[in-house]
């Protein structure tokens, strides 16, 4: 497995989809950053539902921006997998990540999980794109 990134616990708060401050661990994968809700990863510790991983983004201070992934309990339960879309699937060490809830240390490193062996390009933002209408469907 490679080390592709790291998770992250700075204890700022940022802006939920409701406009309330939320406490989040910083998630960043090959540049990419997300945001994990302190207290849906500490349900999911617990026993409890997945968390969900959502988009980090800025404009005057940081808010999340709609849910990306999910993250669960391994089987083994020695890990976290976290799973992003076109099947992205990474882990984090579920010892390392209690101790970055617990402040004992500042972040922990997540790995991909390797899968069919096909490398994924890095995440971009989304393009753009005109649509264009042809004249005969006007007419």
């Amino acid at each position: 497995m490679e080390n592709v990134g790291y998770i992250l616990m700075d204890r700022s708060k940022v802006l939920g989809g409701e406009g309330i401050e939320e406490e989040v661990l910083s998630l960043s994968i090959r540049g990419v950053r997300y945001g994990i809700r302190t207290a849906d990863l500490e349900d999911l510790l617990a026993g409890g539902a997945p968390a969900r991983v959502e988009r980090l983004r800025r404009n005057w201070r940081f808010y999340l921006d709609g849910v990306e992934g999910v993250a669960e309990v391994s089987r083994s339960g020695k890990a976290v997998n976290i799973e992003l879309p076109e099947n992205e699937r990474y882990t984090i060490s579920l010892r390392a990540l209690r101790s970055v809830l617990s402040n004992e240390s500042r972040f922990a490193m997540v790995a991909e999980v390797p899968g069919d062996g096909r490398r994924l390009a890095p995440r971009r933002g989304p393009a753009t794109f005109q649509l264009r209408i042809p004249l005969s469907a006007i007419s």
